[in-house]
């Protein structure tokens, strides 16, 4: 806690005379030092183990060397994450996964870690009460078959066949969200190839280690749709049933030359992903699947070692944690929430310096060209758009692209031609119904749910329109609006009033908006209110009205906001047991920049962030804030670095406008 001057505020004390400079001083200074030296911020994105253990596999499978300091950062990162249980999951407050528990224990395995050591002990005690792996979730299926640890046969048919078929069709894999489009392209590959590694010593004595009834006595073809149930949050349905049924069939008597034609042409696809990334792939997971693919096409390929270099980016590594690899990389994210959050705090303490370094740096993350041939390959046109990692990443995003333009956009060096491609790139993301979509809009009107082979995640087939997307839009097309009024005046007016309309329609009944990419009414509902309020709507008015009663219900006790990331399962509000610093900061932005008649509310909410700053001026580490198809948790570790900065900083500038 802040014990800076022996503060704390009290709910005795005046509530006018909580003066909160010195808190935002602090803060600020703790910000600041993490600017890096181009100006921009990134923090850590931490998801789970399953990545460090998928690199392990990828490793093992295109037999690439892990030098002896990396094998100790890696296992000392599945040291750290295991849950109390002494397995693994999904997140850090999990229940354990087969799927993750399976993977880590095999990569540790392949490190050269014994059964019996007490890492792998719990773990293998786990697999053995699940009665093996048989019910693992279908991509550690795929993952397993790679390494002869699962029958091809006990694996739903991944066909690359599907990606000739007329793309007006809607099972077209063009028409999926392109995270699961591009992980997709690479497992076709792969699973038309059907690789799979030699029967080794390592293989034969993980096969009696993950099958207690016997490797040899399983029907894998009756266990390809057994899942545990405890993982399975999106359920096979009837149809994709019958999809694999037909599919199973279609692959015991496909013709080869197809298959020989389809994989062709799968090739220039991966290689066209890894060449606009920067050879870094979408992600993670596809790019390990996609180093994986290209080196069964050819492991002399010269864009596997670029690919294989370029992975390092996706690397984080301390002596307390181990080795990790991020969820995502943030910069321009991270940026652009910084850069707001510095314009708030700027009519209290001197930014300019730093301000204007970030603003720099973001200029010079805007995607200027167009890529050849992106239309073939699925993708909308990137010029303009800003990425959620860099330009170098080449996946611009709407959001993204939306917080930076309204950071940068009075800046000199942001050309009035610049901020007329980033506008043009957030039209190209607006779906029909007027929401917006992420990296591109909607191309189909089904949300292709029903075929959805991933069965831990959900909401991952196609785009949506999301409430975070849209608001982002609004606002940074008001803004450009506000800045040059007479260009793209009749496109960027209806943008606005499309989603403007859009967005009204989400409101829940209580007030509330759901969130996507975080926890989860309170995150939903931060940007509901942003939105609007950047379409037009007065802080008079009922649907603004009603969301502020809602977070003012929400308020707990101490004066702070916490909500549960169960709610994102359920999809119903979850009180958490603790007030969030991140969480009481989102409900603080809504309520002032709303100018909310909730003072006392939300001095309130003030004096909890201020009363848990620690003397350093950041805040501790809580749950995770950021969530992805509603099971996977991130913790976007600079969000409880610049979310209090910007919710002091407008609250200072409402106290004195108030008060003073």
């Amino acid at each position: 806690m802040n014990s800076n001057a022996g503060d704390r505020f009290s709910i005795g004390d005046s509530i006018n005379n909580w003066n909160a400079s010195h808190n935002l001083q602090q803060a600020v200074n703790a910000l600041i030092s993490l600017q890096q030296a181009d100006g921009s911020w990134e923090g850590e994105v931490v998801w789970c183990p399953m990545l460090v253990a998928q690199y392990v596999l990828m490793c093992h499978i295109t037999q690439t060397p892990i030098s002896a300091e990396r094998r100790d950062a890696i296992l000392r990162q599945f040291a750290t994450t295991r849950l109390p249980s002494g397995a693994w999951g999904l997140h850090q407050y999990s229940e354990p996964y087969l799927f993750v528990t399976t993977l880590v224990y095999v990569a540790a395995r392949i490190l050269d870690i014994q059964p019996d050591d007490p890492l792998l002990v719990p773990a293998h005690k786990f697999i053995q009460r699940q009665g093996g792996v048989l019910e693992i979730p279908s991509w550690g299926k795929f993952w397993l078959a790679m390494l002869n640890l699962y029958d091809w046969q006990g694996v739903n048919p991944v066909l690359p066949e599907v990606w000739k078929l007329p793309q007006w069709l809607p099972i077209h894999p063009s028409n999926f969200y392109c995270h699961t489009r591009l992980i997709y392209l690479a497992m076709a590959y792969i699973y038309g190839r059907k690789l799979q590694l030699s029967l080794t010593p390592l293989v034969q004595a993980l096969r009696q280690e993950l099958y207690p009834q016997g490797y040899t006595s399983v029907n894998f073809r009756t266990a390809r749709c057994a899942l545990r149930e405890e993982e399975t949050y999106s359920p096979p349905s009837l149809v994709l049933k019958s999809i694999y049924q037909l599919t199973g069939l279609y692959e015991r008597w496909h013709s080869s030359s197809l298959r020989q034609t389809a994989l062709a042409d799968l090739i220039p696809a991966i290689k066209f992903e890894l060449r606009t990334s920067s050879y870094t792939s979408i992600s993670p997971v596809s790019g390990l699947l996609n180093i994986i693919a290209l080196w069964l096409h050819n492991p002399q390929d010269t864009d596997l070692q670029k690919a294989m270099d370029a992975f390092e980016g996706w690397l984080w590594q301390d002596e307390e944690a181990g080795l990790r690899i991020t969820g995502a990389r943030s910069s321009t994210w991270d940026t652009g929430f910084a850069i707001q959050a510095l314009q708030a705090a700027s009519p209290h303490i001197g930014v300019a310096d730093n301000l204007a370094q970030a603003q720099a740096f973001m200029v010079t993350q805007q995607i200027q060209t167009s890529f050849p041939d992106f239309a073939r390959f699925h993708r909308i046109d990137p010029k303009g758009g800003f990425c959620f990692a860099g330009v170098w990443h080449g996946w611009p995003v709407s959001d993204c692209t939306a917080e930076a333009l309204i950071g940068i956009i009075n800046v000199p060096a942001m050309s009035q031609k610049n901020a007329q491609n980033a506008v043009q790139f957030l039209l190209r993301c607006q779906n029909t119904d007027g929401g917006f979509g992420s990296y591109e809009r909607r191309k189909i009107s089904s949300t292709l749910e029903w075929m959805n082979p991933a069965e831990m995640f959900a909401n991952s087939m196609t785009e949506h329109s999301y409430i975070e997307c849209t608001a982002s839009c609004i606002a940074a097309l008001h803004k450009f609006q506000q800045t040059y009024p007479n260009l793209l005046t009749d496109e960027v007016t209806l943008g606005i009033h499309q989603a403007d309309r859009w967005l009204r329609k989400q409101q829940q009944t209580d007030g509330s908006w759901a969130g996507f990419w975080g926890v989860n009414f309170i995150y939903g509902t931060l940007f509901g209110i942003h939105g609007l309020l950047a379409a037009g709507a007065t802080p008079q008015e009922p649907a603004i009205k009603k969301a502020c009663t809602w977070l003012i219900d929400k308020q707990r006790e101490d004066g702070g906001w916490g909500e549960h990331f169960t709610g994102c399962l359920s999809n119903r509000y979850v009180e958490h047991t603790q007030s969030q610093v991140i969480h009481t900061a989102w409900a603080l932005i809504a309520l002032l920049q709303a100018d909310a008649p909730y003072w006392e509310a939300i001095a309130q909410g003030a004096a909890f962030l201020m009363n848990h700053q620690l003397d350093s001026g950041g805040w501790a580490k809580q749950d995770p804030a950021g969530v992805f198809f509603h099971t996977a948790l991130l913790d976007y570790t600079l969000y409880r670095s610049y979310f209090p900065i910007w919710a002091l900083g407008l609250y200072e500038s409402y106290r004195l406008k108030r008060f003073i």
